[in-house]
């Protein structure tokens, strides 16, 4: 149970990561990463509710499918990102 926690600790220490390029992105480049932030974010808060049997079916479920939201998003705005003029 402990190795469960620390990975799940350290999958959030990941999330956060990408909130934190992704803001940098944003600030440095352009908007349109801006979503990519907003997924982050509660990709984040849903691996950390995992920490609590309570919640750990129930953020399972949501992880799974903001987790496909998320690289639908990311993989739409490299697109938009990079298209040619």
């Amino acid at each position: 149970m402990n190795k469960e926690r620390n990975l799940i600790i350290l999958t959030s220490f990941v999330a956060m990561g990408i909130i934190v390029l992704g803001i940098v992105v944003t600030l440095m480049n352009s908007i349109q990463i801006l979503p990519i932030i907003i997924l982050g974010i509660i990709l984040s808060i849903l691996v950390l509710l995992q920490a609590y049997p309570k919640y750990n079916h129930i953020a399972e479920n949501l992880e799974r499918i903001v987790f496909f939201v998320a690289l639908i998003s990311i993989i739409i705005s490299f697109i938009y990102l990079y298209k040619p003029v």
